[in-house]
């Protein structure tokens, strides 16, 4: 919004089957571990006869494919669902090959099974997770007839040892699969709180497109009759030079003339707002921008007695039309708010760096304040001004806030609005720096 620099672009998230491989690429990994592990206590403390080569060779093969997997985390290209699939299915293949050289389904650890099908049924579609279901059941069945025995030498301990290792595989699983789900469901929640938070924006969007449409559409029939009443002004001022009988009515009739130039000045605002739009050049130092807003606005409202502190050399304000719009729909609201305090009603801005503490991270903010002295707002409508239309004291229906609060957003900051009831309203408006400008010289 303010800037001496151009912003940095954020980077891209992944893609949601990218995080699914990733989940994928760490389970392999603790499988890995597992494995080892229970090979290490199996082959050096209960010195039960297995053929360590082929095992290692078995395992070392599943560490390349998580090697190759890593490398496949590094493409931009979404992984497809039946690549996940295949990774799966390779998984339960060496897994097969391990239990078959290891006792298979007297090996106490067969349910190694279970993890890989949690993955798959929290990854898969539902035909792809029963075809992994399937392949793991055959390979399950098979290994009942087809597989090389333990050899243990003391069978005394056999039943102690598979007791052991159903303990060991039944922590190991449940550890695996609570991971694994715990994470898949975590991002699955994400993903749901970003759908709909997207929902949210379309509408509020939408809500926009048809207050812009309406307005635009308002301005374009305002401008024949705000021409005819400034011919009938004119009119007026001429007869007034022939006609001393009206000479009493020269202050009123200047009042008018001055509240035409105003709805002219407005209008050609709008104009100019969307033709520097069109041309991306709405982009200027912002003291002597808002200066020069802040000089329109008192003459809407020469009774309300407005103090500014916006002196910022070398900030730079972009998106000017927007920015406009939600500071006049602030200072609008404000000067009705102490419209009924007459003399003594102020109003103030202030511009200033928002306040970091130090050594944050966070990104830099401006603030610009704007407050009254007015008599406050009931803390239950404060609680629904912005985000839905109001009926209030002054005749408005709060349409104005709720396009200032979204304009706020889009520019990528916030507004805050903090009221005591009888003693004022602050509204607190916060938008990003992409780079704190150094201070210039006092003018």
């Amino acid at each position: 919004m303010f800037s001496s620099t151009r912003p940095r672009s954020p980077a891209s998230p992944l893609p949601t089957q990218h995080v699914l491989l990733s989940r994928l690429f760490w389970l392999r990994w603790a499988m890995v571990a597992g494995e080892l592990l229970v090979l290490a206590g199996a082959h050096g403390w209960l010195h039960i006869a297995l053929p360590v080569p082929e095992l290692l060779a078995l395992i070392g093969l599943q560490t390349l494919i998580n090697g190759a997997t890593w490398l496949r985390l590094r493409w931009t290209r979404p992984a497809e669902e039946s690549e996940l699939f295949l990774q799966l299915l390779l998984d339960l293949a060496v897994l097969t090959a391990l239990l078959y050289f290891s006792g298979g389904s007297t090996n106490p650890f067969v349910s190694f099974y279970l993890p890989a099908l949690a993955a798959g049924a929290a990854s898969l579609a539902w035909p792809y997770a029963l075809l992994l279901a399937l392949c793991a059941l055959g390979a399950y069945s098979g290994l009942v007839y087809v597989y090389e025995p333990l050899h243990i030498h003391d069978q005394g301990q056999a039943m102690a040892y598979h007791l052991a290792g159903m303990w060991i595989n039944f922590s190991i699983s449940a550890l695996l699969i609570t991971w694994f789900v715990s994470r898949i469901a975590a991002a699955v929640r994400s993903r749901d709180t970003e759908l709909a938070r997207a929902r949210e924006r379309q509408l509020q969007s939408q809500r926009i497109l048809a207050l812009g449409t309406q307005a635009a559409g308002a301005a374009h029939a305002l401008n024949t009759p705000l021409s005819t009443v400034a011919v009938i002004a004119g009119e007026l001022r001429r007869d007034m030079a022939t006609q001393p009988a009206l000479a009493a009515y020269d202050e009123e009739l200047r009042v008018v003339e001055e509240q035409i130039a105003v709805c002219k000045a407005a209008l050609e605002s709008m104009r100019q707002d969307a033709d520097a739009q069109t041309r991306n050049e709405d982009s200027a130092p912002i003291t002597p921008w808002l200066t020069t807003l802040l000089e329109g606005w008192r003459l809407r409202h020469p009774a309300v007695l407005l103090s500014a502190e916006v002196h910022q050399p070398g900030w730079v304000a972009a998106r000017l039309e927007d920015l406009s719009q939600i500071l006049l729909t602030l200072l609008d609201n404000a000067a009705h708010a102490v419209r009924e305090r007459g003399s003594e009603g102020r109003v103030s801005i202030r511009m200033r760096a928002a306040d970091e503490p130090a050594g944050s991270p966070a990104q830099k903010a401006a603030i610009i304040e704007i407050a009254d002295n007015g008599s406050g707002i009931a803390p239950e409508l404060l609680q629904r001004l912005g985000r839905a239309p109001v009926a209030s004291s002054s005749g408005g229906a709060g349409i104005g806030l709720m396009l200032a609060f979204a304009s706020a957003a889009h520019l990528g900051g916030k507004l805050r609005l903090h009221s005591t009831p009888g003693q004022g309203t602050c509204a607190e408006l916060r938008l990003p720096l992409s780079a704190m400008p150094s201070p210039g010289p006092a003018d």
